[in-house]
């Protein structure tokens, strides 16, 4: 639970409180490992609220340690983004500003960019992907129940990725068929969890946030969620999120997309398309992978 420690505000070297500076040190603190939730200034008190309830140690680093360095002053503004000449950047859109635009239909391999596997599916009798048949829980997160079959499509990339929307195109889509995509973690990695007992700084990251250890492929966020599909959709079905992810997809993270449709389905087929943000789209002269 909670717990909320109280402090007089004449309890700080120069009795007053800046709520963003105090919080800033307390979460790079590495011998406090309970996460802060706020801070919060009143004009006589100071609350500081954890998620748990602090050690010994920890509550005597606070007290102690940080609360008599605390400057009360606030944090200093940072420096407005400008163009090459000088005048203020200003922008409506989420794209990070050292990343540019891709439209792809696929991942990248070991080795290059856009060069990997498609989103591409095909239950044509010469299809050259590879079927499974229910029932059967995929990892997508799509259940696939007796009666149906599904293509299950990886997409890996060397970059870290910015997704943002994406557009289905189907042929021929019997009813019941529907897609399922999901951001994964792969077995051997670790993840953001709140619950998780790993402290993050035993990651070498900032102190404050729990991590989950990845025993399989781990789902992650599913963000299609059983998008069903009937007949034919030559011109695409867009997905629009209006703006992008917050944080990027991690390298070593990917996408599983999962498209379920009947056992007696023997023609339909697509692809779909993303658009992202990304620090680049091909690897130039010199540079690695």
């Amino acid at each position: 639970m909670p717990k909320t420690y109280r402090y007089l505000i004449t309890d700080f070297p120069y009795q007053k409180v800046d709520p963003s500076r105090l919080a800033l040190e307390i979460q790079e603190e590495p011998d406090i490992y309970i996460a802060l939730i706020y801070v919060n200034v009143e004009p006589t008190l100071c609350d500081i609220v954890f998620k748990a309830e602090l050690s010994e140690p920890e509550e005597y680093t606070l007290a102690s340690g940080i609360l008599p360095n605390h400057s009360g002053e606030p944090l200093p503004d940072k420096e407005a983004p400008t163009m090459a000449d000088g005048r203020p950047l200003v922008r409506a859109d989420t794209r990070p500003l050292d990343t540019a635009t891709y439209f792809t239909t696929a991942g990248d391999t070991a080795s290059g960019i856009g060069d990997g596997t498609v989103l591409m599916w095909d239950f044509g009798p010469d299809s050259e992907f590879t079927t499974v048949s229910g029932p059967y829980d995929c990892s997508c997160g799509s259940h696939i129940p007796t009666g149906y079959k599904a293509q299950i499509i990886d997409l890996k990339f060397l970059d870290p990725i910015y997704l943002k929307d994406g557009t289905i195109y189907f042929f021929d889509a019997p009813w019941g068929t529907f897609a399922t995509m999901s951001i994964l973690v792969p077995a051997g990695g670790y993840y953001p969890n709140e619950n998780g007992s790993i402290p993050s700084e035993a990651l070498g990251l900032p102190a404050g946030d729990h991590y989950s250890y990845a025993t399989h492929d781990v789902i992650f966020y599913r963000y299609v969620n059983r998008h069903f599909m009937y007949g034919s959709c030559p011109m695409g079905d867009e997905l629009n999120a209006e703006g992008s992810m917050v944080d990027a997809l991690p390298v070593g993270w990917f996408i599983r997309a999962g498209i379920v449709t009947p056992i007696s389905d023997n023609k339909s087929k697509g692809f779909a398309d993303f658009e992202m943000y990304r620090h680049r789209s091909v690897i130039l002269e010199g540079d690695t992978p």
